[in-house]
C-alpha cells in the first residue's frame, strides 16, 4: 500500500472495507448453508450482502485510487514523453475529481429524496443505500486530490 498523508483515514476506511467484505462473506455462507441444511432460508441476506457489495465497491474506489489499483489501458500512455505522460496522468486526475464531486453533490439531494423508503426485507432507511454514492464521490475526489497534490509536489 502507497503511504498517504492522512494514514488514520487510510485505516478507517480499511476498516470498513474489510467489515463490509466479511459481513458479504458471512451473509452469503449463512444463506448457502440455510438453503441446503435448514427447512427455511432468510429472506434478508440477499439485500443484506447486495447492500454490502455496494459499500465494498464504493470505499474499495477511493482506496484503489490511493494505491493505483484501478484498472487502466497505459496503451496511449506508454507512447507519450515522460512528461507528456504526466500532464496526461494529470488531466484524468483532474476529470475523476470533477466527475466525482459532481456525483457527490448531486447524490446529497437524492439522499434527501429517498429518506421514505425503506428497503423491502431489512426495512432500512434507504438514504443509508444512496448515501454510497456521496461516500464514493467524496473520498474518490479526496483521494484524487492527494494523488494531484504529489505529481506536482
Amino acid at each position: 500500500m502507497i503511504k498517504t498523508h492522512f494514514p488514520v483515514l487510510d485505516k478507517i476506511l480499511g476498516f470498513f472495507l474489510n467489515l463490509s467484505f466479511l459481513l458479504m462473506i458471512a451473509v452469503v455462507v449463512l444463506q448457502i448453508i440455510a438453503r441446503y441444511a435448514l427447512p427455511w432460508s432468510p429472506n434478508w441476506t440477499e439485500e443484506l450482502a447486495r447492500f454490502c457489495f455496494i459499500y465494498l465497491v464504493s470505499i474499495g474506489a477511493a482506496l484503489a485510487v490511493k494505491d493505483r489499483g484501478y484498472v487502466s489501458v497505459n496503451t496511449f500512455l506508454d507512447r507519450l514523453s515522460p512528461t507528456a505522460k504526466s500532464k496526461m496522468e494529470a488531466v484524468i486526475l483532474i476529470l475523476v475529481i470533477c466527475l466525482m464531486l459532481t456525483q457527490f453533490v448531486f447524490s446529497l439531494p437524492l439522499m434527501d429524496i429517498v429518506t421514505l423508503q425503506k428497503s423491502p426485507s431489512l426495512n432500512l432507511n434507504m438514504a443509508i443505500m444512496y448515501g454510497s454514492m456521496a461516500i464514493m464521490g467524496f473520498f474518490v475526489s479526496l483521494y484524487s486530490i492527494f494523488e494531484l497534490v504529489k505529481k506536482f509536489k
